[in-house]
């Protein structure tokens, strides 16, 4: 299918794979509101973090590796796209996937720091992502795309394909052209529009080729399953509570000016800490960086963690 190119200065005449997120109210950094007034050209874009830069001079980096780990051939184009039917939708592409069987796929490329590389790789990849990849595979007109998360500082690189999932697109179709209408024909955000509910950001399951998946239908899983959702609903709304009720005892304690308290069948102590000594290992590396330090990366023992995710049929059920 041949994709739509358009120039650096129509970028602005839509909503991007990075917009989409926000759009859908699962964006941890950017609010719709925020974006509203963006579009709208009251607001400047946002400045360009340290993560957004490394990303950038990674992602060349990341890419040759995961030819290298894949032996699949990559394409790279500069230029965005434009979906062919909604011309509110636009996308860039890290790389495009050539030369395989099941046709052109989109490569979303991801060089994270340390910390929230070893989230993804023990939680599952945040739900933003798979929203800018479904995006770009559809702008684009592909069946299939691919993550490849990538860390420099580990050398290691998390990558799987992802098959075109319909339904997360056809929310994007009805979510994006509500909001592009807004920008549109509103000079204000409105308030009370409805149109972007918080979505539940379950984290995208990193599937593992070692481990064949299998299916068990039986009374007692159903309703183990049951009882260990339940469990996590209520243990969030615990662990609300729990906030709340710490928030206002140390209320009370700093109106006191009381770092030890008690009353009410409890002691609570709140007494400052000095902080953690730590290695900085990045900041060491990049003044010796003639030290190799793989040999002193400590292995720990092999653990079996218990990860659940709980799938659902519909998008926001």
């Amino acid at each position: 299918m041949q994709e739509n190119f358009i120039d650096h200065e129509a970028r602005k005449s839509g909503l991007g794979s990075s917009d989409m997120p926000i759009v859908l109210g699962v964006s941890p950094w950017t609010r719709p509101e925020d974006l509203f007034e963006i579009k709208k050209g009251r607001r400047p874009e946002p400045e360009e973090s340290p993560a957004m830069k490394r990303g950038k001079v990674l992602e060349a980096v990341a890419a040759e590796l995961y030819q290298e780990r894949t032996g699949r051939k990559l394409w790279r184009s500069n230029q965005t796209i434009r979906h062919r039917n909604y011309n509110w939708m636009l996308a860039h592409l890290d790389r495009r996937i050539v030369g395989e069987d099941k046709g052109v796929g989109a490569l979303e490329i991801k060089c994270p720091g340390l910390r929230t590389f070893a989230k993804c790789r023990r939680e599952g990849l945040p739900y933003y992502y798979l929203v800018q990849l479904q995006h770009q595979m559809d702008v684009a007109g592909y069946e299939w795309g691919a993550f490849a998360v990538f860390n420099s500082e580990l050398w290691e690189m998390i990558y799987f394909d992802v098959p075109r999932d319909q339904e997360l697109i056809d929310l994007i179709h009805e979510k994006g052209a509500e909001f592009w209408n807004l920008v549109q024909t509103e000079e204000f955000y409105p308030a009370d529009w409805s149109g972007v509910e918080k979505t539940e950001t379950r984290p995208v399951e990193i599937p593992d080729a070692k481990q064949k998946i299998i299916t068990i239908e039986s009374e007692e899983w159903a309703a183990a399953v049951e009882r260990l959702r339940d469990a996590k609903e209520i243990l969030t709304e615990a662990q609300a509570l729990e906030k709340e009720a710490q928030a206002e005892l140390m209320k009370l304690m700093e109106a006191a000016g009381a770092a030890a308290a008690e009353g009410a069948g409890a002691r609570i102590y709140w007494i400052p800490q000095a902080g953690r000594r730590t290695f900085d290992v990045k900041a060491f590396a990049k003044k010796h960086p003639e030290i190799d330090l793989a040999p002193f990366y400590k292995i720990s023992a092999e653990t079996r963690p218990f990860r659940p995710f709980f799938l659902r049929s519909g998008f926001n059920e």
